[in-house]
């Protein structure tokens, strides 16, 4: 496993909340919006951007130093707060960037992905992108709590293209 970049995930937390004002952008959705960055990168060029481990957990692939680094920031880099969403239904986290993002940090391959994963997913929900990893490969072949190994991101569908038909 590479080495994390704490200063670089930070700043990838930041481009995803800058990027996402609509919102859609609680920690269930930052943490599919940091997995496909990674799984898509690492089908593309064969590493991931964080660094991170991912588990495979009931609510879909969770990076393993998100939450922690998420925690770090609040308050300080990102604000996040409970909104109600409607009756019926629990709070939702928002997460919101109280700072622009750090873009020297980044490659331009690495930057293009990122926009690619902000704009593909922008207009859906944490429970939609869960839905979407609950489809793919690392998180199918992947035992409940186990470790999700990138290699399988070479057997996954891109979400959209399976229905396709």
């Amino acid at each position: 496993m590479a080495t994390i970049n704490e200063k670089k995930y930070k700043q990838i937390i930041l481009f995803f909340a800058n990027k996402i004002k609509n919102g859609t952008l609680g920690k269930l959705k930052m943490m599919k919006l940091l997995y496909f960055l990674d799984f898509d990168f690492f089908e593309k060029y064969g590493k991931s951007v964080t660094g991170d481990q991912y588990l495979r957990f009931e609510n879909g692939p969770v990076p393993r130093m998100a939450e922690k680094i998420i925690k770090q920031m609040d308050r300080v880099d990102i604000k996040i707060s409970k909104r109600k969403v409607c009756a019926g239904y629990n709070d939702q986290q928002h997460i919101e960037a109280l700072k622009d993002f750090d873009l020297k940090l980044f490659t331009k391959e690495e930057l293009i992905m990122m926009e690619e994963v902000a704009d593909k997913w922008a207009l859906f929900s944490g429970a939609e992108m869960k839905s979407a990893s609950h489809g793919e490969a690392p998180w199918i072949a992947t035992k409940p709590d186990g470790i999700i190994d990138y290699n399988l991101t070479y057997y996954r569908n891109k979400y959209g293209e399976m229905d396709k038909g």
